[in-house]
């Protein structure tokens, strides 16, 4: 099911959002400023996050949330997702996994409870030369029934299972990145799918 989403009048800067969230044990390792993320990361010299968020269907099955990069975007317009996007030093965010709830909140108004675990990592080159390498967690999350996108970065959402992402890929009705396919196909596998 696909849902177009509305922008409130009023969102508040995430600055202002409490973005009080626990840890798992599992995850702990990554509480850290990004300058200790990129030096312990070397040569990758920039530093991205991706925020998985599942819920559960009425029939039991888990969903994940997608969203879609609108046509105006110029990287990658109209290709499907998960929130996420570039790590920030402080005084934006403390530590790296600050980023993902700044992040999941910016792109999606979701405000992370929990960050369950660590997916995987990718490394990629970004279009102006950059190493990238971008961590990839699952998230709990305070509401999954209010997602507000911002039209100017992204137009749709989806709740998807994993038979429903396979569906869609291989019938080309659904565009992703291939390592987001990859990351999606793990991020199922970690939720026990």
């Amino acid at each position: 099911m696909s849902a177009a989403a509305y922008i409130p009048s009023y969102q508040p800067p995430p600055a202002l959002v409490d973005h009080s969230y626990t840890l798992t044990p599992e995850v702990e390792q990554y509480d850290k400023p990004l300058e200790e993320i990129i030096r312990l990361n070397a040569p990758r010299n920039t530093i991205g996050v991706g925020a998985f968020v599942f819920k559960t269907s009425s029939s039991g099955e888990p969903l994940l949330l997608l969203i879609r990069r609108s046509a105006s975007e110029s990287a990658y317009p109209e290709m499907y997702e998960v929130p996420g996007g570039g790590a920030e030093a402080p005084p934006i965010d403390a530590t790296l996994l600050d980023s993902v709830a700044r992040e999941l909140f910016e792109e999606t108004g979701l405000v992370a409870t929990r960050l369950v675990k660590l997916i995987d990592t990718a490394d990629f080159q970004g279009r102006r030369g950059d190493l990238w390498r971008k961590f990839n967690f699952v998230v709990e999350v305070q509401d999954t029934e209010h997602v507000v996108l911002q039209p100017s970065e992204h137009d749709e959402f989806r709740w998807v299972g994993r038979e429903e992402f396979e569906r869609l890929i291989a019938s080309e009705e659904m565009r992703t990145m291939p390592s987001q396919q990859i990351t999606i196909r793990a991020a199922f596998e970690v939720y026990g799918l």
